[in-house]
């Protein structure tokens, strides 16, 4: 049973009031303060990892030719691995974790441009599901097992990066802590199941609030259930599978842009949809029991030139913006030598009709709520190149803010090994594939 919540908890939501969409010029200044990173894998040798810099010029909508460029390699990688960034006090890391046997994790520090060792999994994970919050890194199994060798119990861990960073090379260990599995996990199951365990693969995430959210494959249809990352609970606050793939990338408030689901077919999907999503917990009384949460979700389809683009990779851009990413690589001749270049498309969208989702969210007229809302978006298109990197495909993506890009510039060109201030990797993106 859960823990009983404090009165204080009676509802928690995300916040539904939205400022105005900013102008044009303060647009511009916001936007050209993000920049992006992407973890790249070589398709010829899957463990070897590096960390890409997108030209913050790309995400800003600048005249000047966007490029793309390798920041660092990433040692001590595996085939596998997923990634995720994180921030706390002490810092800010991208993390890598699972992949094969080693159960390894890896951190790697955006100021030093230094590879570190982290804490083993408690039980080898292939492309876990990895999420960050307040500090912490947590690892879900993707495809649950119960048959040796990979993705047994457990299923879910968590590691905290709030005393700094979790590596002996940093004079500070610590373990991945275990947590409990979602119910619908293969978590007990008689002879006969155990012969024929079932095929479960964790298909949509996100956080809202101070919930994890997971749901699996559509074909499964077991509901939605929520990980309260405080109470260390599990509880089912929705009768049916969340309507997108993959992870919904947090937008500001209550809306979060992902890949919808069409006619529970993760392959028919559009390119990309904006969902309102808020959990209301029942306010607890001296003489009744805490209620259970519920999700209130509503989706917006995007209108967009990219549209139809077959599972997109998304990365936010602050408060209502977001962009797809997609990569491939082109080879031109000149004379006998092949010039390999690596071709990242980059669609920046956003929302510029924000007043009116939510309107049509609080509203409680029936009619109202019959009525479709388009997301209206202003939309930019780049591709960036970038002589030497070829054969290459992107894993992750994230979204890098700081005050002061420049001084992200001069790093990764400089490689520069001295101390600055940290930099906050907004909202990760964690995998795709």
């Amino acid at each position: 049973m859960a823990p009983k919540r404090k009165p204080s908890d009676g509802v928690e939501e995300s916040p539904d009031k939205f400022a105005k969409p900013l102008n044009d010029t303060t647009e511009s200044i916001r936007v050209r303060q993000a920049g992006l990173s992407c973890i790249a894998a070589r398709e010829d040798d899957p463990a070897a990892y590096s960390v890409l810099k997108v030209d913050a010029t790309a995400v800003a909508g600048g005249d000047e030719r966007p490029r793309i460029h390798t920041v660092a390699g990433l040692p001590r990688a595996e085939p596998g691995m997923s990634f995720v960034a994180t921030h706390s006090k002490h810092g800010s890391w991208i993390v890598g974790v699972g992949g094969g046997l080693k159960a390894g994790t890896i951190i790697f520090d955006p100021r030093t441009l230094k590879t570190f060792q982290g804490p083993r999994l408690g039980y080898p994970k292939h492309k876990p599901v990895l999420i960050s919050h307040s500090g912490e890194v947590y690892a879900i199994s993707g495809c649950p097992r119960v048959v040796r060798p990979i993705d047994c119990e457990p299923w879910f861990e968590s590691l905290s990066f709030n005393n700094g960073v979790p590596s002996k090379e940093c004079g500070l260990w610590v373990s991945w802590s275990h947590l409990p599995p979602p119910p619908f996990f293969p978590c007990f199951l008689d002879p006969h199941e155990f012969r024929n365990p079932p095929e479960i693969l964790v298909s949509s995430y996100t956080v809202v609030g101070s919930y994890i959210l997971l749901s699996p494959q559509p074909e499964l249809v077991v509901g939605t259930y929520a990980f309260h990352m405080v109470n260390k609970t599990w509880e089912k606050i929705h009768d049916k599978n969340l309507t997108f793939v993959g992870q919904a990338v947090p937008l500001g408030g209550s809306l979060f842009a992902a890949c919808p689901i069409a006619n529970n077919s993760i392959t028919a999907s559009a390119s990309a949809s904006v969902f309102h999503m808020s959990i209301k917990v029942p306010s607890s009384t001296p003489v009744a029991a805490v209620g259970t949460p519920s999700l209130s979700i509503q989706e917006f389809k995007v209108v967009a030139s990219e549209d139809k683009i077959s599972r997109p990779l998304f990365c936010p851009l602050g408060k209502d913006s977001f962009c797809f990413i997609r990569l491939g690589s082109s080879c031109r001749r000149k004379s006998r030598k092949a010039l390999q270049r690596l071709r990242v498309r980059l669609t920046a969208l956003s929302i510029e009709n924000t007043e009116a989702i939510m309107t049509h969210c609080q509203s409680q007229d029936a009619k109202a709520k019959d009525l479709l809302v388009a997301v209206q978006v202003k939309e930019q298109s780049h591709t960036c190149k970038s002589k030497g990197l070829s054969g290459m495909s992107v894993v992750a993506a994230f979204s890098i803010h700081t005050e002061n890009v420049d001084l992200w510039d001069e790093m990764t060109d400089t490689r520069a090994s001295g101390a600055t201030d940290s930099l906050l990797f907004e909202a990760p993106v964690i995998r795709i594939g």
